[in-house]
């Protein structure tokens, strides 16, 4: 109370900053994990433990066995080669640069603004499976 009017504390531009790069960060983090990657017409998990088989086709290279069938994010299946593994690993690293880029271009948004409240965080992210 200030002089009997009730005043709402207001809350330093750098907190709340601060407060929507960790909302930003955690929208990277969860549209990396769930979002996938496609390649050939097909969405790939992106979860860390998807990744780390996908790292290992990539190293097994021409060892893959013939007729590995591979589950997709729609539940179909598709016939892994050395060449898929190889395209995969590619659109997950392109994934990954195109979430960690749009994630610092709000922040950049966010830091320049004087009402960074009122920048959509949550817009512009770039594709995932369904929208994740």
């Amino acid at each position: 109370l200030v002089n009997g009017v009730f005043v709402t504390p207001t809350v330093p531009l750098a907190t709340t900053r601060a407060s929507i790069w960790e909302q930003i960060k955690d929208l990277r983090d969860a549209k990396t994990q769930e979002g996938g990657y496609t390649t050939g017409g097909k969405w790939y998990h992106s979860d860390t433990f998807s990744r780390t088989q996908q790292i290992g086709l990539v190293m097994m290279g021409a060892g893959i066995p013939a007729n590995t069938l591979w589950k997709t994010m729609d539940g179909s299946f598709v016939a892994m080669t050395q060449t898929l593994a190889g395209e995969i690993f590619a659109a997950a690293a392109a994934q990954d640069f195109a979430m960690f880029g749009y994630a610092e271009a709000l922040k950049s948004q966010v830091d320049a603004s004087s009402d960074p409240a009122a920048i959509d965080i949550d817009a512009g992210w770039p594709e995932t499976y369904q929208g994740a």
